[in-house]
């Protein structure tokens, strides 16, 4: 069933569903705090660059096995590109997500970086994040439902998540650098970071945001984008009547 260029329901969760062949697929789940902060970074970017783009809802990550060959560690978000050759571009992970898009349609830089210099920024910041808070931050997220809020284990979380954010405010802090990778606009590196280094994500971690001033007032900046509002809206709505 297809409403809305949302693709949901009816079909053997063994067989690939049909999907858009003239645009790309962005693949999510309904919309809870753990998959909704990894799926809204492609989003943002199909947004900034109004990429056409498809909605499909996937029901069981586990279930689904067709589902497997896109992503074989079962997570969301995850492309699907139509290729001329009636093959498919099949990509996983929300940073391998943004390269692919900025390298594909970002043909300026804008947020992928003009020139060597910034392009190194924006992929060591980006990659930084990956390996860094994005990895605490999601499994922080995965545990805080099924453990004890005064766990060791969360706490130990929330004190590496404090220590990358000590970081982003060093780099906030110095001459000109209103963004994370580069000085003067928002890139991919913002767009990865901003869903795990934001007020609501602190209060879910019992963190007193204002620590970081220059941290929050980056964050604010980010919400404030036009693409990243409609994201924020629209991630929010998936698997609840929204696309």
């Amino acid at each position: 069933m297809t409403t809305n260029g949302t693709t949901n329901g009816d079909f053997d969760y063994s067989i690939h569903p049909p999907i858009a062949n003239d645009k790309i697929t962005l693949y999510v789940k309904t919309a809870n705090p753990t998959n909704t902060a990894n799926t809204l970074k492609p989003l943002i970017l199909l947004e900034a660059l109004q990429i056409p783009h498809h909605i499909h809802i996937i029901i069981s990550t586990s279930n689904e096995t067709w589902f497997h060959k896109i992503n074989p560690y079962k997570m969301v978000p995850a492309m699907e590109d139509p290729l001329p050759s009636a093959q498919s571009v099949n990509l996983f992970d929300s940073s391998a997500c943004l390269l692919y898009l900025a390298e594909k349609w970002d043909k300026e830089g804008v947020f992928s970086g003009k020139g060597d210099k910034e392009r190194g920024a924006v992929m060591s910041w980006l990659m930084g994040y990956t390996a860094g808070l994005g990895a605490t931050g999601k499994t922080w997220l995965m545990l805080l439902p099924k453990l004890p809020a005064d766990s060791d284990a969360l706490a130990i979380l929330v004190g590496w998540i404090r220590k990358d954010y000590d970081v982003l405010e060093a780099r906030l802090s110095e001459a000109d650098q209103e963004w994370i990778a580069l000085g003067d606009r928002p890139t991919i590196a913002d767009f990865a970071i901003w869903p795990h280094a934001n007020a609501k994500v602190a209060a879910m971690a019992k963190i007193e945001f204002g620590e970081w001033p220059r941290l929050k007032g980056w964050s604010e900046r980010i919400a404030e984008l036009g693409y990243v509002r409609k994201a924020v809206d629209r991630v929010g709505a998936f698997g609840h009547g929204g696309s």
